[in-house]
């Protein structure tokens, strides 16, 4: 599998700022053939940035968490169902949901199976002190398909990375506990610590926040992973 660079834009950019992004973004971006771009977009906007960027070589999009539930009397909520043949990739279970929406592990199972059930691919992010109930909350065939990113859940890890080595020591419980799924880092990664995180042994790739913001930045930090 690729390596993956991870663009999560959280509810920082309106529409007119997303699409202003992926035009300054399509201007110094290169494709590389070992390398997938994820941009995590909510999902009102999915249609507008799939037409901007999807013509892109080498670009995904992910939609920013969906329902637990299937189409249906649920006031409010995204179904995959929606989503699907716009995205390729769930991001789900995101310290954010569970912090500030009170995701369960359980509700991010489900949503797992939601996602699954409309052939998108979920990525689900997890702490270290999670990590065990929520692959436990899945299904064999389930895991089978699960992208997964180690966003440790501490404020520290907001703004600063955990150090190379401390990732690298981690690294090896995620991969047993996830039967050797890819597993991508996020938290506090920036254009200055993405390359020596880059190069941690068997991570799959990274997840960048506020480091994705500015387009020229994320395609300069971008295209120096691609190098």
């Amino acid at each position: 599998m690729k390596k993956v660079i991870l663009a999560n834009w959280k509810a920082n950019l309106s529409l007119p700022r997303a699409e202003s992004w992926c035009e300054t973004f399509a201007q110094f971006y290169r494709p590389q053939e070992r390398i997938e771009i994820i941009i995590a977009v909510s999902p009102f906007m999915l249609d507008r940035i799939a037409q901007k960027i999807g013509s892109l070589q080498g670009i995904s999009l992910a939609v920013q968490g969906i329902s637990s539930y299937p189409q249906g009397s649920y006031t409010g909520s995204t179904p995959a169902a929606w989503v699907r043949g716009l995205a390729q990739y769930t991001l789900l279970g995101h310290s954010e949901r569970r912090r500030y929406f009170h995701e369960t592990v359980q509700d991010v199972a489900r949503q797992v199976a939601e996602s699954l059930s409309e052939e998108l691919q979920p990525i689900i992010c997890v702490d270290q002190k999670l990590i065990t109930q929520q692959t436990a909350a899945l299904a064999a065939e389930e895991l089978e398909h699960a992208l997964w990113a180690y966003t440790p859940d501490t404020p520290a890890t907001f703004e600063m990375a955990r150090s190379v080595s401390d990732i690298a020591a981690i690294l090896p419980q995620f991969r047993q506990k996830t039967d050797n799924r890819p597993v991508l880092y996020g938290g506090g990664v920036t254009a200055e610590n993405s390359a020596a995180l880059w190069r941690v042994e068997g991570l799959g790739g990274v997840m960048l926040g506020k480091a994705c913001l500015d387009a020229k930045i994320f395609a300069s930090l971008v295209n120096s992973l691609s190098a």
